[in-house]
């Protein structure tokens, strides 16, 4: 069978994903739309690459100096542009400032003075990228990580570089309809990004944008060259995470509504899969003990305000999600991650396999029951759907 698959952003606990793929191609099954949220959106464009399973597991599992490359993603801001100073809050607060007999002139170098020596301070830098770009860690890495990644596409066993690529370009070398889900904070609007309504946004951009956790990263800001999103000019915009409206959208992809297969595409897949990280669940086999050591990286604080930031998202939007849950749950694949944090990056190998073999086991079990008691179309579930579609998709510009 092949089946349209939804990703859940789970961060740190999307290894679980390689294993439950794994499973689903190991069963002979294929996929036709894609739709990731969040970390979720990673694997969604990864596997539009052509990674699959395989190439998506060395991903999530590659390291970088013995740790993994995702505890690099929460990077220290290391510069910022001479606009971005200027306009802070910080400079027009010196301005402000007069001490008496110094001039304008000398007051101007000495307040430059000030922020350059503050700048040095890898706290303070984190502290003005939150008070101004919106969030406390830079989000450079992850864009040069997935670039690196997606230029080893492959397109038919045909190598493609992907890195550069636009969503609409990409579509035009896979004909996979890949969609990524983001939200706009100037326009208070969900965004689904895809061929069809942004072309010209960059791969790497849209997951950048949908991975942008508030107040955790850096918003990232539209840029003209991006061209127009469903026809309207957004630039200057500020983008963050899709998961602050939506961290789990299937109904996008069970709805017929005309307005939503308008963004979405026409469903052809024989069904829908979503897979939805359960924090709920217990991860067999799982020891955790060794994650209370102090963790590498970013430091102990840092960490922990992190996941603080991460659980307050997770809390804002679990409601709305627990309702399309229940509606489909039928659909839903529950994959356990229990006691693994949003931002426990430094898992061990061990751990790792444990959860990617987790993965293996819920799809395994999720797929028996499938064909133990295969489901029919109903009216009522697809009216239920279109009605949640429509009003996540209403609140436009």
């Amino acid at each position: 069978m092949q089946y349209d698959l939804v990703f859940e952003g789970g961060a740190a606990k999307g290894m679980i994903f390689a294993g439950a793929v794994a499973e689903l191609e190991a069963a002979g099954h294929s996929f036709g739309r894609l739709l990731g949220t969040s970390a979720g959106s990673i694997t969604a464009a990864m596997l539009a690459s052509g990674a699959g399973a395989q190439g998506l597991l060395a991903a999530l599992s590659e390291k970088q100096g013995g740790r993994s490359v995702f505890e690099g993603f929460m990077a220290t801001p290391e510069r910022f542009t001479e606009e971005e100073i200027q306009r802070s809050a910080l400079r027009g607060l010196l301005g402000e400032l007069k001490v008496p007999g110094v001039g304008d002139a000398l007051g101007a170098r000495v307040d430059d003075a000030v922020v350059r020596a503050l700048m040095s301070r890898p706290l303070f830098r984190s502290m003005f990228s939150f008070v101004e770009l919106g969030g406390w860690y830079t989000s450079h890495r992850l864009v040069e990580w997935l670039t690196e990644r997606l230029d080893h596409g492959q397109v038919n066993g045909r190598p493609v570089k992907m890195g550069k690529l636009t969503l609409g370009q990409m579509f035009g070398e896979t004909g996979i309809d890949l969609s990524i889900v983001a939200t706009n904070t100037t326009h208070a609007s969900l965004m689904i990004l895809n061929h069809r309504t942004a072309p010209d946004v960059p791969v790497v951009s849209a997951v950048q944008m949908s991975m942008s956790i508030p107040l955790l990263w850096q918003e990232v800001v539209w840029r003209r060259e991006w061209g127009r999103y469903r026809g309207d000019d957004l630039t200057g915009a500020c983008v963050i995470d899709g998961g602050v409206l939506s961290n789990f959208p299937l109904e996008l992809f069970v709805s017929d509504e005309p307005q939503v297969t308008e963004l979405m595409g026409d469903p052809k897949a024989d069904d829908v899969l979503g897979l939805l990280i359960d924090e709920e669940l217990p991860v067999p086999g799982l020891d955790l003990s060794a994650a209370t050591k102090e963790p590498r990286g970013p430091d102990l604080g840092q960490r922990r305000t992190a996941d603080r930031l991460k659980r307050l998202v997770a809390t804002v939007i679990k409601a709305r999600d627990k309702l399309v849950i229940d509606a489909f749950e039928h659909l839903v694949v529950r994959l356990p991650a229990k006691g693994i944090g949003a931002t426990d990056f430094d898992l061990s190998d061990a751990q790792r396999a444990v959860l990617t073999a987790a993965g293996h086991a819920a799809m395994r079990a999720h797929l028996a029951r499938r064909a133990a008691a295969p489901s029919r179309p109903s009216p009522t579930l697809s009216t239920t759907a279109s009605k949640m579609a429509s009003r996540l998709v209403h609140a436009r510009r």
